[in-house]
């Protein structure tokens, strides 16, 4: 067993450096649709993913280690095989009675030989599904939170999907909340088919339904960190945006940060890995918000993979620097997390248009 390294005091960060290196990674991301051809692809900079470093990001796996220094949370292990079925089943519903019936894809989709609907096409059979059962399970689990929560699977939560709720959050208040963000998010689906991360084969692990306690988080204030063989290689805000009071705290932000991964994080049981941490500053304290392998697929946010996996020395804390419009480098990156591809009426054009003319008006009143 690999033995974890001493706590040691790390180094406060530059803003300038901060803010200098990360207009540079802006800048390069712009432009990188363009020079694909000639980039790295960032999966050979990686050693091949082990069962063991995916296994050890499932939620249940690390929150009783965690627990005292993360949000209240419920899981819900094993869960009723009717409601797996209906969370793959095909189509966005919500049941709003007892029991319901939905019908399975047709087995030949399009397969008439002149390449139209066949008249005579027939319907899958009709499945029933009782999600009472689960619908109790959850109502009751909420209700030990708090009355609010925010739902996940073993390694996801359904992020992509929060475009489809009335608040636009992920906050739930009763099942049908759930079962709404659940089953419109492709997030979801992955985790239940167990392949979010590069493996050779899914990960065997039985799924589980996450509940947590709701708050009303700061987006400014959540941040990544990156951990590359036991070490704080790097640490980077979250939220695509500038916010000046960060980069005035910097230093002290970066030293919270890098005292609770000594404290607490480096316990982990992967040797290189990712976390999401939250400083909740009115109360002075940090959470851990979640973990991910030590991977290409994952977010490296204003950071590139090249720099965070070939860094000798630590990188530092990363925010986003002022005069980058964040919505002209960061569109196509971010684009797949907040609307569906059929969400492409008027309305929405419409809404766009609006923010354009917004934005030009706001510019034009500045100069």
């Amino acid at each position: 067993m690999s033995t974890l390294p001493e706590p040691q005091q790390h180094e406060p960060c530059s803003d300038a450096y901060a803010a200098e290196d990360a207009r540079a990674v802006i800048s390069a991301l712009a432009v990188s649709g363009e020079q694909a051809d000639d980039a790295v692809d960032d999966a050979e900079l990686f050693a091949p993913l082990t069962e063991a470093e995916v296994q050890n990001c499932v939620f249940s796996a690390w929150y009783p280690q965690f627990a005292k220094v993360t949000f209240k949370s419920e899981v819900i292990r094993p869960l009723d095989r009717q409601f797996t079925d209906y969370l793959v089943a095909d189509g966005v519903f919500v049941p709003g009675e007892r029991k319901m019936e939905y019908h399975d894809e047709l087995e030949s989709f399009g397969s008439s030989s002149d390449g139209e609907w066949s008249d005579n096409e027939e319907e899958g059979e009709a499945v029933q599904l009782d999600l009472e059962p689960t619908s109790a399970e959850i109502t009751r689990r909420i209700a030990k939170l708090g009355g609010s929560v925010f739902p996940r699977m073993a390694w996801s939560a359904p992020t992509d999907a929060a475009w489809a709720s009335t608040t636009g959050t992920l906050k739930c208040t009763e099942a049908a909340d759930i079962y709404w963000l659940l089953k419109s998010s492709d997030k979801i689906i992955h985790d239940l088919a167990a392949d979010r991360y590069p493996l050779p084969a899914p990960v065997r692990t039985e799924p589980e339904l996450v509940l947590r306690q709701w708050a009303n988080l700061h987006p400014s204030m959540v941040f990544r960190g990156f951990v590359r063989d036991h070490k704080l290689i790097g640490v980077s805000q979250v939220d695509v945006q500038h916010h000046a009071f960060l980069h005035e705290s910097s230093s002290e932000i970066y030293q919270q940060l890098t005292d609770f991964f000594d404290a607490h994080v480096a316990k982990f049981p992967s040797a290189s890995f990712c976390f999401d941490a939250y400083i909740a500053r009115s109360v002075n304290r940090v959470l851990v918000m979640d973990f991910e392998p030590w991977s290409h697929v994952v977010d490296s946010c204003l950071f590139e993979w090249s720099e965070l996996v070939n860094a000798q020395e630590p990188l530092g804390l990363r925010l986003f620097p002022e005069g980058v419009n964040p919505i002209g480098h960061f569109t196509a990156k971010y684009s797949t997390n907040r609307f569906p591809v059929e969400m492409t009426a008027d309305a929405y054009h419409g809404s766009i248009a609006a923010l354009i003319e917004k934005m030009q008006t706001e510019s034009k009143s500045q100069n």
